[in-house]
């Protein structure tokens, strides 16, 4: 009795380590990425000061444009509240996906029959591989959006062990938000839908359906859904970038080689291993491989034909590649072996998401000037990160101001000087080509709008100031120095 009742708290104790630790890596990896000034990308920027909008009261689709699902701005307020508001918190629901990623694969690896050892080391490498850096270490769409999709994946693996109605439901309500954040993780609905269909239930596969609808009207009416269709669908099938099918191929297949380098050999040695008879599969798993490996290549082919693909939309096809690694798997040593090259391989090729980043220069000084501002203060610049990290916020629907919307006429010579003008509103930064040569008269129309160039940094980077409402745009130093006159 005493040995049995001392047994369960080890049970526990290493139900719970595995977890644990793949949420420290998952963590400590992504630090430098979470606490760093300069984005990685344009859209951390974009999204990072639409979050801080919509804590001065602007609604996703109304006041913040919204170029991604309707849940997703929902998400990253919660993640922000749970950061207490603080610079970083942006970045806190994307953060949290990461880890929600590395431990869902975990568990999904764990019912798809792989030992302890191998899910463990699926789970390390959604932890730690490049592109999931990538995507969860600042702020995209494709980050929450794996996470949920990861999520609902686990959920159906465990409908198909026992399928209860409630199980069902959740699987549709995760799906749905998944969609609701990123309709590119649809793909996922060929595994779901082969685990669903096992059990053969047509009213729980209706449930299922009826609640991934549900949840994605449910997220999309609030904000009207006229609005959402518009800017969230409308808007990327307009005018945009648009590249070659072969080019976007070797973008795949070279960045899949460069940043999840660990990943790729894991998945061929697996199938060499497997070709020689160096691992046994039952005929269980051998299914499960043929459903995940048809939903790794139609992953394939619709970033490959998809418009425009970017660097973060791979984090849809590392999911199912890493589930193929963990139910046929090589020998762990030989893939111990393969990571005396692979760790300083991976580390070379991922070294702007690992090291702490700062701003410097020009780009330091300008932030520093925006810093002066009133606390109340808005700006707009056609980089918002600096408005951001300034801790300032854009006037309405000047969250986004992406080559994009230029391209389409949303984001207009005079939808910028009527921000300009906005009450409250004190600077406009010239950073980049998007106000610099796409937007004509600008600077003409800001002179005429009550700024004058206060600062020229390098050629083509100038910070414009509001002249004529000293109230309102006065420097911290200027209203200190009035208070202490009064």
């Amino acid at each position: 009795m005493l040995a049995d009742a001392r047994r369960v708290p080890v049970r526990a104790r290493a139900r719970w380590s595995v977890p644990a630790l793949l949420a420290a890596v998952a963590v400590v990896v992504r630090v430098p990425a979470f606490v760093s000034a300069p984005s990685l990308v344009f859209d951390d920027g974009q999204y990072g000061v639409s979050v801080v909008d919509m804590r001065h009261g602007l609604a996703p689709y109304r006041g913040v444009f919204s170029s991604q699902g309707p849940l997703h701005f929902p998400l990253l307020y919660v993640g922000d509240l749970l950061g207490f508001r603080t610079l970083d918190a942006p970045r806190v629901t994307p953060m949290l996906a990461g880890v929600i990623a590395a431990i869902g694969v975990w568990a999904i690896a764990r019912r798809l029959g792989a030992g302890d050892a191998v899910a463990t080391v699926s789970g390390l490498i959604v932890a730690t591989t490049g592109t999931m850096i990538w995507t969860t270490g600042q702020v995209t769409g494709d980050g929450p959006a794996a996470g949920l999709i990861v999520c609902a994946l686990w959920a159906a693996i465990v409908y198909r062990d026992d399928p209860r109605l409630g199980r069902a439901l959740l699987i549709g309500v995760l799906l749905g938000a998944a969609l609701a954040v990123k309709p590119l993780v649809g793909a996922a609905l060929i595994p779901i839908g082969w685990w669903m269909g096992e059990r053969r239930r047509a009213s729980h596969i209706a449930a299922a359906s009826g609640a991934a609808v549900a949840v994605w009207f449910a997220s999309a009416v609030p904000w009207g859904l006229g609005r959402v269709w518009r800017q969230s669908i409308t808007y990327h099938t307009g005018k945009g970038p648009e590249y070659g099918k072969l080019f976007q191929f070797r973008k795949l297949t070279s960045l899949l080689g460069l940043r999840d380098g660990i990943l790729v050999v894991a998945v061929l040695l697996g199938i060499v291993a497997a070709a020689i008879g160096a691992t046994h599969v039952v005929e269980a798993r051998r299914r499960d491989a043929r459903v995940l490996a048809i939903w790794a290549g139609v992953v394939a082919v619709v970033l490959v034909f998809e418009k425009a693909m970017f660097a973060n939309h791979l984090a849809t096809i590392v999911i199912p590649l890493v589930l193929l690694f963990a139910i046929r798997p090589p020998p762990l040593r030989w893939l111990a072996i393969g990571l005396v090259a692979l760790v300083p391989w991976a580390i070379v090729n991922t070294n702007d998401m690992l090291w702490f980043r700062h701003y410097t220069g020009i780009d330091a000084a300008l932030v520093a000037d925006l810093q002066r501002l009133p606390r109340t203060a808005k700006a707009v610049a056609d980089d918002p990160a600096y408005v951001w990290r300034a801790g300032l916020s854009t006037p309405r629907l000047m969250n986004d101001v992406s080559k994009m919307r230029i391209d389409q006429g949303s984001l207009t010579t005079t939808d910028v000087l009527d921000a300009a003008r906005e009450r409250g509103t004190c600077a406009v930064v010239i950073w980049t080509f998007r106000f610099g040569s796409l937007l004509p008269g600008l600077r003409d129309g800001m002179r005429g709008a009550g700024y004058e160039l206060a600062r020229e940094y390098a050629p083509g980077h100038e910070l414009w100031l509001r002249a004529d409402d000293a109230r309102d745009c006065r420097t911290r130093g200027e209203v200190a120095l009035a208070r202490s006159r009064d």
